[in-house]
């Protein structure tokens, strides 16, 4: 009996069907030795074996006419999803004359969104219009493994509403995120159980509050507010820790503080407490083990996406928290103190700090060398320049194996480059990606997503300083065009 071909078929899942196939072949299972003599397939079995199967299974005659109607597949379904966040409704509605079936096809480079979703992430009623014209289901939810979304879950208030007068069912999810407080309380007097439903991520509503109000109406009727989702392993509050009056409604309401949400709130009383529990905190970047309250996460913590993998006091200074940058400086060791004062770019402190221990850069240890990585990521150039005044080593390697030089280079950053390479630091560490400095370099020119970098100038000054040369030129244009210029070839 021939199987359906998924809507949303892949070489790499089919490949791994293949596999196990061929696994299950080489067990003897009685089923797969079924199919194997339906096709007059012989021991040894070999992969070719499993491909033929596994085609043929699907109704190909081979394994190469598979490959290529998937190929088609993802070619044509790639281009629909580019013209959808392109806002190009002409060519959607062309694709969809050619082929109707991508209405209900998902985009696996964007979390496995549906034509909608991506409708939705720009706001585009138009573009909405067309693909409920052609079918599109305006309940349909993303195929992520974790908990889809639905456009309500995506979109802006006059894009959810416009929605909703097509057929899209609201839902608490959706109340909760545009702050519909009335629409909210009766769906949760109707069905007070959807306090617990889990949508996108496996969120709840409360994982999704936009206002204080919301927060009561939910916790009034039972809301959990420790409940983590499924994706990011965070609490609402942490969820939320941008939202400061959500924050502060879900602290007064008992929620279970930490010390990022305590860092939001500048509550220094709070921060201290905090720490009392767990002096380590003031010293642990965001998702790094160790932190009961912030778990790892499949999808990696939702701190990194709101915050980054910062430091406290690097969360306190991006956010403009006085009273809790004062804490964590009172409550941090000498080495951490130095790294805040470095950070702030306030060099009395810092020559303070170093008049009352001459030895303390000699004390940093590798992971606290990371901030001057840091520094260069964020292109703090006073950082920089103050760090490197006092002689912060240039060989530490964060968790991508980026040494300090690899991290400004990414972006061109031109001047923070030129400063380092006058410390001469070591040009051949390479990162987990395998690039050098001068590879990372090239690597960004073209797949970076700042553009306020000189690419042709930071490569000019890597070559210069001997940096190992690639076999071949790649980037940008600009950047192959200056490794042709030190006469590596195309």
């Amino acid at each position: 009996m021939t199987k359906q071909l998924p809507e949303n078929a892949n070489l790499e899942h089919l490949r791994a069907q293949a596999k196990a196939l061929l696994r299950s072949l080489r067990a003897n299972d009685p089923a797969a030795l079924d199919q194997a003599r339906a096709l007059n397939l012989t021991p040894p079995f070999q992969l070719a074996h499993a491909h033929l199967a596994t085609a043929r299974a699907y109704g190909f005659p081979s394994w190469t006419r598979l490959k290529s109607h998937v190929s088609g597949l993802s070619r044509r379904r790639d281009a629909f999803f580019d013209a959808i966040r392109a806002g190009d409704r002409m060519t959607v509605a062309r694709l969809l004359d050619q082929d109707p079936d991508l209405v209900r096809s998902l985009d696996p480079r964007n979390f496995m969104a549906t034509p909608l979703n991506a409708a939705a992430q720009r706001n585009d009623v138009a573009m909405a219009d067309l693909l409920l014209e052609h079918g599109a289901d305006p309940n349909a939810r993303s195929g992520w493994w974790a908990g889809g979304f639905t456009p309500l879950e995506l979109g802006d208030e006059r894009f959810c509403t416009h929605l909703i007068e097509r057929g899209a069912i609201l839902g608490a999810h959706a109340c909760a995120r545009l702050g519909w407080v009335d629409e909210l309380r009766r769906l949760v007097s109707q069905e007070p159980g959807t306090v617990h439903e889990r949508g996108g991520d496996g969120q709840t509503p409360l994982h999704y509050a936009k206002t204080p109000d919301i927060v009561d109406i939910l916790l009034d009727a039972g809301a959990d507010t420790e409940i983590r989702d499924l994706d990011h392993e965070a609490t609402p509050v942490q969820t939320q820790v941008l939202n400061v009056p959500v924050v502060r409604r879900l602290v007064e309401r008992g929620t279970v503080p930490d010390v990022y949400t305590s860092i939001t709130l500048d509550d220094p009383a709070l921060l201290g407490t905090i720490l009392d529990e767990d002096p380590d905190a003031v010293e642990r970047r965001v998702n790094e083990p160790g932190d009961p309250k912030i778990p790892p996460a499949p999808g990696r913590h939702a701190y990194v996406y709101s915050l980054g993998y910062v430091l406290p006091f690097q969360a306190a200074s991006k956010l403009g928290r006085p009273n809790a940058l004062r804490v964590l400086f009172e409550r941090s060791s000498q080495e951490v103190r130095l790294l805040q004062a470095c950070w702030e770019g306030d060099r009395p402190v810092v020559d303070r700090l170093l008049a009352t221990e001459p030895g303390l850069v000699s004390r940093l240890t590798p992971r606290h060398a990371e901030v001057l990585g840091d520094a260069a990521w964020f292109r703090r150039t006073e950082t920089v320049r103050l760090m490197l005044d006092i002689g912060v080593p240039l060989t530490s390697q964060d968790r991508e194996g980026f040494t300090p030089l690899m991290r400004c280079a990414f972006f061109g950053y031109a001047e923070l480059v030129e400063a380092m390479l006058a410390h001469r630091p070591d040009l051949t560490p390479t990162n987990v990606y395998g690039g050098t400095a001068l590879n990372t370099c090239l690597y960004g020119s073209e797949n970076g997503w700042r553009h306020d970098g000189d690419f042709p100038r930071t490569i000019r000054l890597l070559l210069e300083a001997g940096s190992p040369r690639p076999a071949r030129a790649f980037g940008s244009a600009e950047a192959r065009a200056v490794l042709r210029e030190f006469g590596v070839p195309a």
